[in-house]
């Protein structure tokens, strides 16, 4: 299960990437070598039901897409579903499960592997390159929606189109329906709304993720290239930012924008898409929504659903949006909530009208610095007199995660990852604890943010702020969420005061356990632009250290 950070970005774990092949072979051939005897009956009814194809469809500048077209064997017209990859070499093939269900609901569905993608990528076209999510991705998008509308043997409407995809073909599938008028609505799973931010956020490069993504295809066309070559060397950052921006949803110009009903989703510990920009573009998105947060990372949940046709939640509520939409049907997946939240690590579900709804109000609690014989500060509702306490920086003593994704989908096995809160060294990083144990429960919903003002002995540092939940008895910590910052260009020894808001979260805090708040310099998963060796020193003076924490019993 486990996946090098250093590694290509993968959606599917070996198993899975070999289940879904073997249920696409299915669908196609009649051949159920590989597929669960659980899966084969529904395969069989849609073999006998419908038409499906492999087929190259031609894109823009006429680059060749691979593709799957089924229709179900009524008449027609049909609803029409296309739904472009995600970023996996699985290609469409991660659908097939999808197709099923989506063929048993009497829809048309085209599946398609975008260029620069193994399938799509052909070596004598110059144009056949990786853009993630660029100009061309959404007019190869629109290609494939006129392919299909003008195949008559798909017999699909025009008046009844939708698009959905995960990861890399759920950006894609809103930049495409902000573009065309004929889609009508959009399931974007584990999606994105400002890819500038997923990718850099409070002057701090997500390192990881970045480089994860940009292994992906070997076929990077020549703007990203040089995109890529100016994020790893930190220079004209802006640039990066416009490459970005043309393919974010939250970035279309209000002229071309457009309030397609659209069912979002997102997980707590996301490590490629971090949810805060995502939930700004909700909080103002216009038209109809529905936003699912679940316990996890990367396309967590909608995997097996995506892959086999097994029932996850956010794959019902998909076909469901889609049906409510598309076909009409009063199936009240516009009256349950607008948010849906899964708690970690209970997997208690709530429903809320919106975001502030759900969110709990703010409890501030203060960092009183270490006492003579403590190595650990205090988290105090009480706010302390002026104070400092500094660390070296140039070690990483705590991690956002292992491995991307692939920690979350443990968490989802109900594995989550425990780190060691002794072996965390007090010269190399601040600590802060809550002096007592929460004698009940509480719930933290909302978006912690970090007050803090660092002095750095040099001109550059980066600033992680970690919030954990700790079990004194065992000393271990699960993480709750984290941010970091990065002060850049500064008077060495001059104090810098940042708001340091953490991504969003939903946890239920166990009775007997404590809050654990961990300030360093080094992660894995960020940059680290502290020079070396550097002192970092946190004071009061100018401002006071706390963390605002929306938490409630």
């Amino acid at each position: 299960m486990a996946q090098s950070n250093s590694g290509p970005f993968r959606l599917l774990t070996p198993e899975q990437e070999a289940d879904a092949l073997a249920f696409v072979n299915d669908l196609l051939t009649g051949d159920a070598t590989g597929v669960s005897t659980y899966l084969t009956s529904d395969v069989e009814a849609v073999r006998s039901q419908s038409q499906r194809r492999e087929v190259k469809i031609p894109g823009h500048q006429g680059v060749q897409l691979d593709a799957l077209i089924a229709w179900p064997e009524t008449d027609g017209p049909h609803p029409l579903i296309v739904m472009p990859a995600g970023l996996d070499k699985s290609g469409w093939k991660m659908y097939g499960g999808a197709v099923t269900q989506l063929l048993k609901r009497g829809y048309a569905v085209v599946a398609y592997t975008e260029r620069g993608l193994p399938g799509s990528d052909d070596e004598k076209d110059e144009n056949a390159c990786l853009t993630v999510a660029g100009p061309e991705d959404v007019a190869d998008g629109y290609a494939v929606i006129e392919w299909a509308l003008g195949h008559s043997e798909l017999h699909a409407d025009r008046d009844r189109v939708g698009m959905m995809g995960i990861s890399y073909g759920s950006g894609i599938s809103q930049l495409v329906a902000n573009a065309h008028q004929d889609v009508k609505v959009v399931v974007a799973l584990s999606t994105w709304a400002d890819l500038g931010e997923s990718l850099y956020d409070h002057g701090t490069r997500h390192i990881a993720a970045a480089e994860a993504l940009a292994k992906v295809s070997d076929r990077p066309s020549p703007e990203l290239e040089k995109v890529l070559e100016l994020f790893r060397a930190n220079t004209d950052i802006e640039q990066v930012l416009a490459y970005a921006a043309q393919r974010s949803p939250a970035k279309v110009p209000d002229d071309r924008r457009r309030s397609v009903p659209t069912f979002f989703t997102s997980f707590w510990h996301e490590t490629i898409f971090p949810q805060n920009q995502l939930l700004d573009y909700f909080q103002d998105y216009p038209g109809p929504k529905r936003l699912d947060l679940a316990v996890g990372d990367h396309s967590s949940v909608e995997v097996l659903g995506l892959t086999t046709g097994l029932y996850t939640r956010t794959t019902e509520a998909a076909y469901d949006w889609l049906d409510h939409f598309l076909l009409d049907i009063d199936n009240g997946i516009d009256r349950d909530g607008v948010v849906h939240t899964e708690s970690m690590h209970s997997f208690t579900m709530t429903a809320s009208p919106d975001l502030a709804t759900w969110s709990k109000s703010a409890r501030r609690y203060y960092f009183r610095a270490p006492e003579t014989g403590s190595a650990d500060g205090i988290l105090t509702v009480e706010q302390p007199p002026a104070q400092s306490q500094s660390f070296q920086a140039g070690a990483q003593e705590v991690k956002v995660a292992n491995t991307i994704i692939f920690d979350g989908l443990a968490e989802r096995l109900r594995l989550p990852i425990y780190q060691s809160l002794k072996r965390v060294d007090r010269t190399r990083a601040a600590v802060w604890t809550t002096p007592r144990v929460f004698l009940a429960p509480h719930h933290i919903a909302g978006r912690p943010e970090v007050n803090v003002t660092v002095t750095p002995s040099g001109r550059n540092a980066t600033v992680i702020a970690y919030l954990f939940v700790l079990e004194p008895f065992t000393g271990l910590m699960r993480i709750v969420t984290h941010a970091a910052a990065t002060i850049t260009g500064q008077e060495s020894g001059r104090p810098s005061t940042l708001r340091i808001p953490l991504q969003a979260t939903d946890y239920r805090v166990p009775a007997l356990h404590k809050l654990v708040v961990v300030i360093d310099t080094v992660d894995q998963f960020y940059s680290d632009e502290t020079e070396p060796g550097a002192i970092i020193t946190l004071s009061t003076t100018v401002s006071s250290g706390y963390l605002d924490l929306p938490i409630a019993p």
